[in-house]
């Protein structure tokens, strides 16, 4: 199943008097958080909060937003290193053969058109995302990394993915 809400920045720490907060985008991309109308937020002791979106300004190449109930220094802090998250629709639109990392979680591994396991975590290793993938004849996690080597077949809509390299779950 499709995450409803996806991961999109990390919020840094406040800048200036008025309650703006750095934003850091996860893909790389602002286009779409300019648009930004409302949003959730997950501080860094993971309570969830459904916020409004007050203000959003670049200022010397930083990407800053400000949140209404937000709008001094003392009370933007309480957001910062939390995580914004936004509706599926709202992201970037996808390229054919791109995917949400939050699309890979609960994703089965296929080996030679047999299941053999779940994708239950994801996180960036030096050179590729690494997955971390629950393998079902002994429910031990193994640790795949998401290279083309390894993985050659993500397909988000059947919600597998194949993997080239099975003794990496020996």
């Amino acid at each position: 199943m499709k995450a409803m809400l996806l991961a999109s920045a990390k919020i840094g720490k406040t800048h200036g008097v008025n309650g703006y907060l750095r934003l850091f985008s996860l893909s790389g991309e602002y286009s779409h958080l300019k648009k930004l109308t409302s949003c959730s937020v997950v501080t860094k002791e993971g309570r969830e909060l459904f916020l409004d979106v007050d203000s959003i300004l670049v200022s010397e190449g930083m990407f800053l937003i400000r949140f209404c109930g937000y709008e001094s220094p003392e009370k933007a802090r309480a957001l910062s290193q939390g995580i914004l998250y936004i509706p599926r629709d709202k992201a970037p639109k996808l390229k054919k053969g791109e995917y949400y990392v939050a699309d890979l979680y609960n994703m089965e591994v296929l080996v030679e058109g047999n299941r053999v396991g779940v994708v239950e975590d994801t996180w960036e290793g030096a050179q590729a995302l690494m997955l971390s993938v629950r393998k079902d004849s002994d429910q031990k996690v193994y640790v795949v990394p998401n290279l083309p080597v390894y993985v050659s077949s993500i397909d988000v809509d059947s919600n597998t993915l194949v993997l080239e390299a099975p003794y990496l779950l020996e």
